[in-house]
Formats: structure tokens, C-alpha cells, sequence
């Protein structure tokens, strides 16, 4: 019976050291690995279903967007362009259309027939 627990706590302590190993390791290899450059942004978001889905200038906007910029390309908020009202003011009345001139009935004014028949094969 002795022989049995004996066993079992040298097991035990062989699997709690490996733990404590492994967890040492972890910090090691999280201390010691360079972080992801900036420059590889854009190819994160080309996996995305999101970019897979537009197109054109909205691809380009979503690459722009994780771009890392330079010094020279921030633009102060100052020298932003003004915001773009694109709703419709609601309160603007809209134009009256153009009512159509009353015209004759056409069916009864008969347009004549060509006197010749044209191929439209030939």
C-alpha cells in the first residue's frame, strides 16, 4: 500500500513541475516574440468577408483604414473639409410637374403603311 502512494506522489510531482515548466515557457515565448508589424494589417482584412463582399472604393477605404499612417499624411482636424449634409431638407417644398397637354385620341388618327416591305435579313 505504501508502494502505491509513493508512486502516486511521485507522479504527481513529476506532472506538477511539468506544469510549472510549461507555464515558464509560456512567459519565455511571449517575452521573447516581436509583435505583429503594421504593415501586415491590410492582409488581415483582405481575409474578411466584409472586403470579399465590396468592391472598388470600398475596398480601398477598408485597406486605407488600417494602413499605418505617416507624419505627413495626418491632417489636423482643422483643415478637415466642412461635414456634407446629403439628407433632403424635408422642409423644402418640392416643384409642381408639368401637367401634360390633352391629346387626341391616336387610335383614331391611322399612320400609313410602307408601301414596300424591307428584308431585315438582306
Amino acid at each position: 500500500m505504501f508502494a502505491t502512494v509513493g508512486i502516486v506522489t511521485v507522479i504527481s510531482a513529476v506532472l506538477i513541475l511539468g506544469g510549472i515548466g510549461l507555464f515558464g515557457l509560456t512567459i519565455w515565448f511571449w517575452r521573447t516574440s516581436r509583435p505583429e508589424p503594421e504593415a501586415l494589417a491590410p492582409l488581415e482584412i483582405m481575409s474578411e468577408r466584409a472586403y470579399l463582399k465590396s468592391k472598388g472604393v470600398d475596398r480601398a477605404f477598408l485597406l486605407n483604414m488600417v494602413r499605418p499612417a505617416s507624419k505627413e499624411e495626418v491632417i489636423s482636424v482643422a483643415l478637415e473639409h466642412e461635414p456634407v449634409n446629403v439628407a433632403p431638407d424635408i422642409r423644402v417644398k418640392k416643384e409642381k410637374k408639368p401637367r401634360l397637354i390633352e391629346r387626341e385620341d391616336e387610335s383614331a388618327v391611322e399612320t400609313p403603311s410602307p408601301l414596300t416591305t424591307v428584308d431585315p435579313l438582306l
